[in-house]
């Protein structure tokens, strides 16, 4: 990094002592350098200015900083709830959930994002079907300590046309047109990177079908956070048709499209009419509607909360009273029916058990005013407000925007900054942002969320309860997984902390070590080992080749989804003149031969001689193309107890691009790896 220059070096008083020595040096006759001294007056006064223009130009401000993280995409992490899973059970119907339900936890709360369904239908089997294996199991069956394929019989390599697939059964039909989640438990994926936001490429396709009268019918999926069985998570779909039952039920089917698994997908728990969760509690929330005289309210707050509703007028918003309500808690909504059609109309609803009202507070009309806001648990990303602008006809009202600082502000900006520190909401002066306008409980609340942040990862179990009455209080709900995910909200200073980290650290791929690095944080991938080289085809090989050793089936055979994912994340972080070239390992077959005395007493000892000379082939391998020294291969054996002595050894390579130096060392091209073909030993001595 830069060193910055420090401009303030001078204190007030070493200046003035600079000028007066320069008094002395430019003008002989002033020889009153008292503080009476009118000159002395002008001089501190200068010497006060030079002190303070040094001081700013050696300070960066918080909001000139801010900016020049975002140019680096750093940007100040905000508190978030833990998100987790849970399977609902004990209905006779399907119930509609609304969005934004209440789920508890003890007195922490946790909702679901969007509107949802809790299905009466109930997972009774799962069929695993493939390479001419067949297991059948009722749905209880996978709890947790059995382990199964998803794909039974999946060989060694990939098939051009896989045949796997898994089969759920139910007892009723799943209704068209309504998503509906699966969770599964995919065992073994704790190596695997996780993908998170990164673009990855999956390594198989697997297509959804439900059977029906004229057979299968593909489903829309929605969601796969599994990624085609390679992590835990969920799996979301929806289909057009109309189920039929089959001899065991009614089906849903999970085909195996492509297949380039690197490991044989295995689960040891399925979940059906599950639900994922976030933890955090809204309290105040904003719908908007456009061209309709019915308003449809689909949340949880909007069905059994207070509301207030406003009509477009002009690009703001005047509040009526002009409408009717008619709750449809059967249909998990709301509708407010307006007496004509609006151009736009919004809706906020609040909770009105813990709110007494939307108002926040009086504009006053001063720059600057500030308002008490507790920001301890507030979710910094649901903060909205609605300012009114008083008139002789009642307050028009306009949504202003938050905003981290007023460093883009205009004086007609209507932005707000929300002081966690402090506890406050901040408004204008019209100079940067416009002063809210003087008025009487004139600032509304249009948005407004709670969230614990870390401390909502909590354990599985915890969750046991709907916070809703009637049908969705009496459903059984549990909580399947560890909540996950949560996050402390991040002072800015610890941004910054966080920023010089990341570039001592840096992005960008040069060193041999970045590159390995990079391939090993591959999204989705097992890379077992790997090494980086160049001139890999010869001198005139400018490019950066990858060796690459993946897990199971990519261990040795090279994989398309693995070279695609990999060229990506080093496309990202590699110099703009460097070319990737991504190559898998190669076999050096190996013939040991030896004649050999074992020492007395040792019945075991052409065992004991294998095994050393598997490990040391082994520890070879843990680079790629390593050079493997006869004569420390010799010393090995030679040292091991049950040898006596060694009449003769020789190791072998088969291949013809191998070469052996005068001491009998076998080189090898830079991508090779050693297998022992076979063992030709021979024993005398010992027991």
């Amino acid at each position: 990094m830069l060193k910055l220059e420090k401009l303030s070096d001078q204190t007030f008083d070493d200046i003035v002592e600079g000028a007066v020595k320069g008094i002395a040096r430019f003008d002989t006759e002033w020889n009153n350098l008292q503080a009476a001294d009118p000159g002395m007056t002008l001089v501190d006064l200068f010497a006060w200015l030079k002190a303070i223009q040094h001081e700013y130009m050696s300070v960066i401000l918080p909001e000139s900083q801010r900016r020049f993280l975002e140019l680096l995409d750093i940007h100040q992490r905000r508190a978030r709830g833990a998100v987790t899973v849970i399977a609902l059970s004990g209905t006779g119907e399907d119930l509609p959930i609304p969005a934004q339900t209440k789920w508890l936890a003890g007195d922490m709360v946790f909702e679901n994002q969007e509107s949802a369904t809790a299905f009466a239908a109930v997972c009774t089997g799962v069929r695993f079907r493939g390479g001419g294996r067949e297991t059948a199991l009722a749905a209880g069956g996978l709890d947790g300590a059995r382990i199964f394929e998803v794909f039974p019989g999946l060989g060694p390599e990939p098939d051009r046309a896989p045949q796997g697939e898994m089969v759920l059964t139910f007892d009723r039909p799943l209704p068209p047109e309504r998503p509906f989640s699966l969770y599964f438990g995919v065992v073994g994926s704790e190596r695997r990177t996780a993908v998170g936001d990164a673009p990855f490429h999956p390594l198989a396709e697997v297509a959804w079908e439900v059977w029906t009268a004229e057979g299968w019918r593909a489903a829309r999926l929605l969601r796969d956070d599994t990624r085609a069985f390679l992590f835990p998570g969920l799996v979301t779909l929806c289909h057009g048709e109309t189920m039929a039952a089959g001899a065991e039920g009614f089906a849903l089917r999970a085909r195996l499209v492509r297949d380039d698994y690197d490991l044989p997908p295995r689960i040891n728990a399925i979940f059906f009419n599950v639900l994922e969760v976030r933890q955090q509690d809204t309290l105040v929330r904003r719908d908007l509607f456009c061209g309709t005289d019915r308003l449809a309210l689909d949340s949880d707050l909007g069905v059994r909360g207070g509301r207030r509703v406003f009509l477009e007028e002009d690009g703001r918003w005047r509040e009526t009273a002009d409408y009717a309500l008619e709750r449809l808690p059967a249909e998990g909504r709301a509708e407010i029916r307006l007496p004509r059609t609006a151009g736009g109309a919004m809706v906020i609803s609040y909770d009105k058990d813990r709110l007494p009202g939307l108002v926040l507070g009086s504009g006053a009309g001063f720059s600057g005013q500030e308002i008490a806001f507790s920001a301890r648990e507030a979710l910094y990303d649901s903060l909205e407000l609605l300012v009114g602008w008083p008139e002789a006809d009642g307050p028009r009202y306009e949504v202003w925007q938050r905003r981290d600082d007023f460093y883009t502000s205009t004086p007609r900006s209507r932005h707000f900054v929300l002081d966690e520190a402090a506890d406050v909401i901040r408004f204008g002066d019209h100079v940067q942002g416009t002063m809210a306008p003087k008025g009487r409980d004139n600032i509304l609340l249009a948005g407004y969320a709670t969230c614990r942040g870390k401390a909502s990862e909590i354990k599985a179990g915890r969750i046991t309860a709907a916070g809703a009455a009637g049908a969705l209080g009496a459903l059984t709900v549990r909580q399947i997984v560890r909540a996950t995910g949560g996050q402390d909200a991040e002072t800015f200073d610890e941004t910054v902390a966080r920023a010089g980290e990341a570039l001592r650290t840096g992005e960008r791929a040069v060193t041999e070590a970045d590159y390995l690095t990079a391939v090993k944080a591959t999204p989705g991938l097992m890379v077992e080992s790997c090494r980086v080289l160049t001139g890999f085809d010869g001198p005139e090989d400018s490019r950066i080749t990858v060796v690459v050793q993946g897990a199971g089936r990519a261990a040795r055979t090279p994989r398309a989804a693995y070279a695609r994912n990999i060229k990506e994340t080093l496309d990202r972080c590699r110099l703009l003149n460097a070319q990737i070239h991504v190559v898998w390992p190669r076999a050096v077959k190996l013939v040991v031969r030896g004649r050999i005395a074992a020492a007395p007493y040792y019945h075991d000892a052409e065992g004991l001689v294998r095994r050393r000379v598997e490990e040391f082939v082994a520890e070879l391998n843990r680079t790629f193309g390593s050079v493997l020294s006869y004569g420390e291969l010799y010393c090995a054996v030679d040292l091991l107890e049950c040898v006596s002595r060694i009449d003769a050894l020789s190791v072998e390579p088969i291949g013809d691009f191998l070469a052996r130096t005068s001491t009998d060392d076998i080189v090898v091209p830079p991508n090779s790896i050693y297998e022992i073909e076979r063992f030709e030993l021979s024993f005398t001595g010992g027991l």
